[in-house]
């Protein structure tokens, strides 16, 4: 009877130290900064990507815009107007536009560049770690052939 005991209080102490209710937790507390860092800088880099895109995009159609539309009367102005036109708001806020002619006396003859450079708010504050004040700056510069 006394070794019926022992066996018993053995078997239900082996029990309990083998019990691996922990081992879960253990894992999720080891893997989840990994992946939390994987998934923020995959959304900060489709942001930034998206933006970048946004912004070579506006470039583009200013630089476009300049080329076509060689008036002498306003010129940056209407192409400064025709880049914040197509540029989306949150773009906008602290961008500057620098347009240049490569022949400054005669437009026509030359090449013209539209360059813009915004800042660009991060979405998780995880890369925002990274930059200040949690903004990068992004640039786009196109460079055409004016036509006559």
């Amino acid at each position: 009877m006394l070794k019926r005991f022992k066996n018993e209080k053995y078997r239900t102490l082996t029990k309990k130290f083998k019990k691996e209710t922990g081992q879960s937790m253990l894992e999720l507390a080891i893997i989840l900064p990994i992946f939390m860092l994987i998934v923020c800088g995959i959304i900060d880099f489709g942001w930034l990507f998206y933006n970048q895109l946004t912004l070579n995009n506006s470039a583009r159609e200013g630089a476009r815009f300049a080329v076509v539309n060689t008036t002498p009367t306003d010129r940056i102005t209407l192409i400064q107007n025709k880049v914040n036109a197509v540029t989306p708001a949150p773009l906008k806020t602290g961008m500057t536009i620098t347009i240049t002619y490569s022949n400054v006396t005669t437009p026509l003859l030359g090449d013209v560049t539209v360059t813009l450079v915004t800042n660009v708010r991060i979405m998780t504050p995880l890369l925002g770690i990274f930059y200040n004040n949690q903004q990068k700056s992004i640039d786009a510069s196109v460079t055409m052939k004016v036509e006559s």
